[in-house]
């Protein structure tokens, strides 16, 4: 058993005594109390509920009748835009472009009512408020609804619902014919409704939560509806929703009054009445767990009462057994709080002079060298990771610095100014890169181009014997990397990859993996022999993967693949390194795998 086991068998060995005494105590106490609260409660709720009902289906009988009235408006308004549009066009007298104007006019002016306001007159000739979209989308509907104005001359005639092409959904059309002085009829005026604002507008007078409402014609077709509610069972893969046809079947087929329906999420509470002029049927659905609402909220407050009561109770037990068993108790839990990671909780000593206080001092103490010695431990190794890290970037080699020189000495010589100024600039860059301490994580784009400007020299040394070639998006030049983690596979690429070829050619890609950034460094060069990839792929190598990096005198630095991959662990963990692939002969890929930080100001310098 080990240390932390031991705690905890000890913090339940010096509890129990605790928690049977007051299992005891408290047992007695809940029975009694059950019973004395459940033949109040049942009382109580049996009165609540009947009252509770009965003022849910007023309420709900009150919206219905308010509705059928807003309906009877909503009808007069309707006649009233008709008879407007009638009396304010001459079919005979004004061109088309004077009637689209009236039509828009009065479409914009009743916009809560009317969605869309057409004319047809004798001559086969229709106009509509928006007459471009009318003639790009055209509206198959329109001239069934002209024949049934026409047979009903007299009448202000409404249409079933239907699919309209301009308002991309179902709407309700109503219809009155035109007449001339003479009487005679010279065309008809049609007025498609706004059924998403004649929802929005009456689903806004239903006050309470869990409520909604369905708006059916006589003939049984569903004008309105809240298709956001839960309440109403929808037809799968249909968007907007469609209620269900079983659903409108059993609404239809319920008596006007107060019904039952069992709806999406059960039964629901409906009040149906066709009370208006248009004769449509208004069902308004109610959740019946609105009716047990009020309900729980006394459930609540008898809880509350009994919480109290039970809060009493125990405090009464607390301040009889103080003495003999808190103090114990207390630390125990103290000991129970270590469980784990959470060696770094602060531990109080019991402000007691007997053996249990002198037992809580000492344990006290105990926890304090504890976390003094785990601080240290911590201390310790975050300083071996900065003076490895130093170690790391502080290996520049002098001959390369002597090389770059000599190149630059030579240009100069043939009066190659330009070609200086480069190599110049690019020697400055990397030297300013290199010697700065103060950034160990970089921009993978200033990475880049300290390896650009490694690359040019280079190639003022060695001419087009290779060539470098990016694969970088844009995103991916603001993430975070360590420095100088490049340089190393390209330098071992150019001076062991390509030896005894004339061209050869480095191609660096980035890409997302989850969470990840790996960058890909491959070239095409003699690749390297299967004993050197099983060497690598130990966890405990840490030298030179290619075995000839520290023989070269041109390259920059001397970090090999070993250090790269150290470096990594350092800085990220074990999760994270670089992968070797390579085939004899056609090249070698090294991936480096780094968790994908973005470039922010708030990111710390010298931590990921």
């Amino acid at each position: 058993m080990n240390a932390t086991s031991r705690w905890a068998h000890l913090a339940e060995r010096v509890s129990a005594p605790f928690s049977s005494m007051f299992a005891k105590l408290f047992l007695t106490i809940a029975v009694v109390s059950l019973l004395v609260f459940t033949g109040m409660m049942y009382k109580s709720l049996s009165s609540s509920r009947e009252a509770l009902y009965n003022q849910k289906v007023a309420d709900m009988t009150l919206f219905t009748e308010r509705t059928g009235q807003y309906l009877d408006l909503y009808l007069q308004n309707i006649r009233n835009i008709l008879l407007n549009v009638a009396s304010g066009i001459d079919l005979d007298e004004q061109d088309d472009r004077k009637i689209e104007a009236v039509l828009r006019r009065y479409a914009a002016q009743n916009s809560e009512i009317v969605s869309n306001l057409f004319v047809y007159d004798r001559r086969d000739r229709l106009i509509s408020s928006n007459q471009v979209l009318y003639e790009v989308i055209g509206h198959p509907e329109l001239m069934n609804i002209f024949r049934i104005a026409y047979d009903n001359p007299d009448l202000i005639n409404s249409s079933e619902p239907y699919y309209s092409p301009l308002l991309v959904d179902n709407t309700v059309a109503f219809a009155i014919s035109l007449r001339d002085a003479s009487g005679q009829i010279t065309g008809i005026a049609l007025l498609e409704i706004n059924t998403l604002k004649l929802t929005n507008q009456l689903g806004s007078q239903l006050y309470a939560a869990g409520q909604t409402f369905a708006l059916f014609t006589g003939k049984g077709h569903i004008v309105s509806y809240d298709r956001n509610s839960s309440l109403v069972p929808g037809k799968a893969l249909t968007f907007p929703s469609e209620m269900t046809d079983e659903f409108a079947a059993d609404l239809l087929g319920l008596s006007n009054g107060i019904g039952r329906a069992e709806g999406n999420r059960g039964t629901l509470i409906t009040v149906k009445s066709n009370r208006n002029q248009l004769g449509w049927y208004l069902v308004t659905l109610t959740d019946e767990k609105a009716f047990r609402q009020g309900i729980e909220s006394l459930y609540a407050k008898f809880a509350q009462i009994g919480a109290i009561w039970f809060a009493l109770l125990m405090l009464l037990a607390l301040v009889t057994s103080r003495h003999f068993t808190i103090p114990i108790r207390r630390l125990a839990l103290q000991m129970d709080r270590i469980r784990g990671d959470r060696m770094g909780a602060a531990v109080e000593p019991l402000a007691r002079k007997d053996e249990i206080g002198q037992l809580s001092f000492s344990f006290s103490m105990m926890m304090d060298r504890i976390r003094e010695l785990m601080e240290t431990e911590r201390q310790h190794v975050e300083r071996k990771k900065q003076l490895e890290m130093k170690l790391l970037l502080s290996q520049i080699r002098p001959h390369f610095l002597c090389n770059t020189l000599a190149c630059i000495g030579s240009l100069a010589k043939q009066h190659r100014i330009k070609e200086v100024e480069q190599t110049i600039r690019s020697l400055i860059i990397l030297l300013t890169s290199s010697i700065d301490k103060k950034k160990e994580i970089v921009r993978l784009e200033d990475e880049l181009d300290g390896l650009l400007a490694y690359m040019q020299i280079q190639q003022m040394r060695y001419g087009d014997a290779f060539r470098l070639t990016l694969d970088v998006p844009q995103r991916h030049l603001q993430c975070r990397i360590p420095k100088l983690i490049l340089q190393p596979l390209v330098e071992n690429g150019i001076f062991h990859g390509f030896e005894n070829k004339e061209h050869g050619t480095i191609v660096i890609r980035t890409c997302e993996v989850g969470a990840d950034l790996h960058l890909t460094v491959e070239d095409n060069g003699k690749g390297m022999p299967p004993e050197r990839l099983r060497l690598f792929a130990d966890p405990a190598y840490t030298g030179e993967l290619q075995g000839v990096e520290r023989d070269q005198a041109s390259g920059m630095n001397g970090m090999g693949l070993g250090n790269v991959r150290e470096r990594i662990r350092l800085i990220y963990g074990e999760a994270y390194g670089v992968d070797v692939a390579s085939v004899p002969g056609a090249g070698t890929k090294v991936t480096i795998r780094l968790p994908a930080i973005p470039d922010r100001p708030d990111l710390p310098e010298k931590q990921p």
